[in-house]
C-alpha cells in the first residue's frame, strides 16, 4: 500500500515557513503537534495511534534527504514531530514565502496600528474574491477568515481583535475541525 504524503509534507514544509517569516530564521530544531484526526486527515485515512506511529516513521523515511531525520512521539493522541536543523534550513533556503502571508503577518506585527477586521479581510481581499469571514462562536478567537476556493491556501485563520492588538493563529481545515472549533 502506498501512502500519499504530499499533504503532509506541504503543511510541514508551510508551517515552518511561516514561523520563520514571523519570528525570523534560526538553525534550530523545529517541533510540529499534530492531533491524530489532523494527520489522518491529511493523509485521508483513519489509522489508530500504534499504526500512525509507523506511518509517521516513514513519512520521516521518504524526506530524511530533504529534511532530515524526523523523531517522531505521541501522548494521548497528540504527535510530536522534531524536524532537526537540516529541514529548517532546507525551508529557509528553498520554500518561497507566500507575499499574502508576509503582508498579513507585517500587518498584525505592526505596533503602530491596531489593525482591524476591516484591515485584516481587506488583505484577504487583495488576493481572491473569494474570502469568507464567520464570527466564531467560542472564547479563543472572534472570527475565521479563509479562502472559499482554497488560492492562495486553504488555512482557516483564527482571528482576535480584541485589546486593540489583531493576532492570528493559522489552522489547516482538518485542524481546525479536529480542535472542536467548526468544519
Amino acid at each position: 500500500m502506498s501512502i500519499n504524503f504530499e499533504p503532509l509534507h506541504k503543511n510541514v514544509l508551510y508551517v515552518i515557513k511561516e514561523s520563520q517569516m514571523k519570528l525570523g530564521y534560526t538553525k534550530n530544531a523545529v517541533r510540529l503537534n499534530y492531533p491524530l484526526d489532523s494527520l489522518n486527515g491529511f493523509l485521508c485515512a483513519q489509522y489508530g495511534k500504534e499504526e500512525m506511529k509507523k506511518i509517521l516513521q516513514e513519512f520521516s523515511e521518504s524526506v530524511k534527504d530533504e529534511l532530515g531525520k524526523i523523531e517522531v512521539s505521541e501522548y494521548e493522541g497528540m504527535f510530536t514531530l522534531i524536524i532537526p536543523e537540516k529541514g529548517a534550513e532546507f525551508v529557509n533556503r528553498n520554500v518561497e514565502e507566500s507575499a499574502f502571508l508576509a503582508e498579513l503577518i507585517g500587518l498584525v506585527k505592526d505596533s503602530s496600528k491596531s489593525a482591524s477586521i476591516d484591515d485584516i479581510l481587506a488583505v484577504f481581499r487583495q488576493y481572491s474574491d473569494h474570502v469568507r469571514c464567520i464570527q466564531a462562536d467560542n472564547d479563543e478567537f472572534d472570527y475565521v477568515v479563509w479562502f472559499e476556493d482554497g488560492e492562495p491556501d486553504d488555512f482557516r485563520y483564527c482571528i482576535d481583535v480584541g485589546f486593540g492588538h489583531a493576532t492570528y493563529h493559522r489552522l489547516a481545515p482538518q485542524d481546525y475541525k479536529a480542535y472542536g472549533f467548526g468544519s
